[in-house]
């Protein structure tokens, strides 16, 4: 059984807005998404401050018999022009870190493109059936919380920059060391490898209901 993560749009400040908010559209407010691990770049447009915990009432006949009615989940949620602004501070932290595999700025301008376009103020991302897959129980928002806080550049030094290189490379499950792919490589319909399909989603994601501008030709 697959495991996803959803990059959501909302017209008000909620968490999992698929099953919290009434009215939801899918097909507007779900900006991408990706399966078994949270894209590099939607990481970029949240710190550790943005992290809001929620506690949510299951409805009983979604519960196994060993299950809590009210559960409490963790999850990153901030406003559209904030989340931008965040993904643009990020990324020279970004292209230092990965700078072996090469820069980001391209792709990084699509994702923008794509969360413009989506309706509603705040961006949140619904992580809580990854989190339900980590190896290790109560390791997931530790690290999740310390690689949003490595976006910001923090201390300098080898030790950090592999430090924080290593956790967003564990959260989005990229696979490093070969260039980064075109962020038009499935738009321009280039020659690539598995890997490179492979790295576009976990840097970007990929379409949900609606289309996402690097799948799509401008």
């Amino acid at each position: 059984m697959a495991n996803y993560a959803y990059l959501c749009a909302t017209e008000v400040a909620s968490l999992y807005p698929s099953s919290q908010l009434k009215g939801f559209d899918p097909q507007g407010g779900v900006v991408a998404h990706d399966v078994s691990g949270v894209p590099l770049l939607w990481l970029a447009m949240f710190r550790p401050a943005d992290l809001v915990t929620g506690v949510f009432t299951i409805d009983e006949d979604d519960l196994d018999d060993d299950e809590e009615a009210e559960v409490e989940a963790t999850a990153p949620l901030v406003a559209k022009e904030r989340a931008l602004a965040q993904l643009d501070a990020a990324l020279p932290v970004l292209n230092a870190l990965f700078a072996a595999e090469g820069p980001l700025d391209a792709h990084a301008a699509l994702l923008r493109q794509a969360v413009e376009q989506a309706p509603g103020a705040f961006v949140t991302i619904e992580l809580d059936e990854i989190e339900g897959i980590w190896e290790e129980e109560g390791t997931f928002q530790p690290t999740l919380r310390a690689a949003l806080a490595g976006l910001d550049g923090g201390l300098a030094g080898s030790a950090r920059t592999a430090a924080d290189r290593a956790r967003l490379i564990e959260l989005s499950r990229l696979r490093p060391g070969r260039p980064f792919p075109s962020a038009r490589l499935i738009v321009d319909g280039l020659e690539a490898g598995d890997d490179d399909y492979w790295n576009l989603v976990r840097l970007l994601g990929t379409s949900f209901a609606a289309e996402v501008p690097w799948e799509r030709a401008a």
